[in-house]
Protein backbone atom coordinates (compact mmCIF):
# COMPACT_ATOMS: atom_id res chain seq x y z
CA UNK A 1 0.00 0.00 0.00
CA UNK A 2 1.07 3.61 -1.10
CA UNK A 3 2.20 5.80 1.48
CA UNK A 4 0.72 9.03 1.60
CA UNK A 5 3.02 12.09 0.78
CA UNK A 6 2.86 14.78 3.88
CA UNK A 7 2.77 18.25 2.13
CA UNK A 8 2.61 21.84 3.63
CA UNK A 9 -1.19 21.34 5.56
CA UNK A 10 -0.43 17.75 6.94
CA UNK A 11 3.13 19.21 8.24
CA UNK A 12 5.43 17.57 5.60
CA UNK A 13 8.35 19.06 4.00
CA UNK A 14 7.73 22.59 3.27
CA UNK A 15 5.01 22.62 6.30
CA UNK A 16 4.28 26.03 7.76
CA UNK A 17 6.55 26.42 11.00
CA UNK A 18 5.25 27.84 14.32
CA UNK A 19 6.71 31.45 14.52
CA UNK A 20 8.93 29.78 17.56
CA UNK A 21 10.36 26.85 15.84
CA UNK A 22 13.15 29.83 14.04
CA UNK A 23 14.44 30.72 17.39
CA UNK A 24 17.47 30.01 19.12
CA UNK A 25 16.97 26.92 22.13
CA UNK A 26 17.25 29.42 24.81
CA UNK A 27 14.65 31.77 23.52
CA UNK A 28 12.27 28.88 22.86
CA UNK A 29 12.74 27.40 26.08
CA UNK A 30 11.13 30.42 27.57
CA UNK A 31 8.33 30.95 25.26
CA UNK A 32 7.70 27.35 26.24
CA UNK A 33 7.94 28.09 30.03
CA UNK A 34 5.73 31.37 29.38
CA UNK A 35 3.13 29.46 27.76
CA UNK A 36 2.94 26.46 30.36
CA UNK A 37 2.60 29.30 33.14
CA UNK A 38 -0.59 31.18 31.13
CA UNK A 39 -1.94 27.89 31.13
CA UNK A 40 -1.58 27.49 34.58
CA UNK A 41 -3.12 30.83 35.15
CA UNK A 42 -5.60 30.20 33.20
CA UNK A 43 -6.60 26.54 34.09
CA UNK A 44 -6.29 28.35 37.93
CA UNK A 45 -4.52 26.17 40.91
CA UNK A 46 -5.25 25.93 44.78
CA UNK A 47 -3.23 28.98 45.55
CA UNK A 48 -3.27 32.30 43.60
CA UNK A 49 0.05 33.99 42.36
CA UNK A 50 1.65 35.69 45.53
CA UNK A 51 4.51 37.86 45.98
CA UNK A 52 6.06 37.93 49.37
CA UNK A 53 6.21 41.18 51.55
CA UNK A 54 8.76 41.83 54.65
CA UNK A 55 7.50 43.25 57.15
CA UNK A 56 8.37 46.77 58.40
CA UNK A 57 8.65 47.72 61.93
CA UNK A 58 5.59 49.97 63.03
CA UNK A 59 3.68 48.27 59.61
CA UNK A 60 -0.14 46.70 60.13
CA UNK A 61 -2.38 44.49 57.91
CA UNK A 62 -4.28 47.22 56.80
CA UNK A 63 -1.49 49.93 56.01
CA UNK A 64 0.15 47.14 53.94
CA UNK A 65 -2.62 46.48 52.41
CA UNK A 66 -2.64 50.20 51.52
CA UNK A 67 0.26 50.72 50.37
CA UNK A 68 0.38 51.82 46.32
CA UNK A 69 2.21 48.32 45.23
CA UNK A 70 -0.14 46.02 46.98
CA UNK A 71 -4.03 46.85 46.77
CA UNK A 72 -3.82 50.71 47.40
CA UNK A 73 -6.73 50.07 49.80
CA UNK A 74 -6.41 49.52 53.81
CA UNK A 75 -9.70 47.85 53.70
CA UNK A 76 -8.32 44.95 51.88
CA UNK A 77 -6.41 43.87 54.79
CA UNK A 78 -8.22 40.56 55.62
CA UNK A 79 -7.06 38.95 52.00
CA UNK A 80 -3.73 39.35 53.39
CA UNK A 81 -5.16 37.98 56.50
CA UNK A 82 -6.85 35.21 55.38
CA UNK A 83 -3.98 33.89 53.14
CA UNK A 84 -1.19 33.85 56.05
CA UNK A 85 -3.94 32.35 58.69
CA UNK A 86 -0.89 29.89 59.27
CA UNK A 87 1.47 32.06 61.00
CA UNK A 88 -0.86 35.13 62.12
CA UNK A 89 -2.72 34.64 65.26
CA UNK A 90 -4.06 38.01 65.67
CA UNK A 91 -4.86 39.93 62.66
CA UNK A 92 -3.52 42.86 64.83
CA UNK A 93 -0.42 41.36 65.44
CA UNK A 94 2.13 41.43 62.95
CA UNK A 95 6.03 41.35 63.38
CA UNK A 96 9.05 43.08 61.97
CA UNK A 97 11.05 40.69 59.57
CA UNK A 98 7.56 38.64 59.69
CA UNK A 99 7.22 37.17 55.58
CA UNK A 100 3.87 37.50 54.42
CA UNK A 101 2.76 35.90 51.06
CA UNK A 102 0.33 38.72 49.32
CA UNK A 103 -1.97 37.26 46.60
CA UNK A 104 -1.07 39.18 43.41
CA UNK A 105 -5.24 38.80 41.99
CA UNK A 106 -8.28 39.74 44.27
CA UNK A 107 -11.31 39.71 41.90
CA UNK A 108 -14.13 42.00 42.13
CA UNK A 109 -16.26 40.00 43.98
CA UNK A 110 -13.74 39.37 46.79
CA UNK A 111 -12.58 42.91 46.99
CA UNK A 112 -16.31 44.30 47.41
CA UNK A 113 -16.77 41.35 50.20
CA UNK A 114 -14.23 42.50 51.96
CA UNK A 115 -14.00 45.72 52.20
CA UNK A 116 -17.25 45.26 53.40
CA UNK A 117 -16.34 43.04 55.90
CA UNK A 118 -13.50 45.61 57.23
CA UNK A 119 -15.89 48.20 58.52
CA UNK A 120 -15.39 50.24 54.35
CA UNK A 121 -18.61 52.35 53.90
CA UNK A 122 -20.10 51.59 50.11
CA UNK A 123 -18.67 53.78 47.23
Amino acid sequence: MPQPRLGPAAGGAGAARAPWARLGGKVRARAVALALVACALVAGSERPEVFEHVVQPGETLSSISAQPDVYADPYLWPVIYRFNRDQIQNPAVIYPNQRLQIPIHVDLETRRRTRAEAGASED
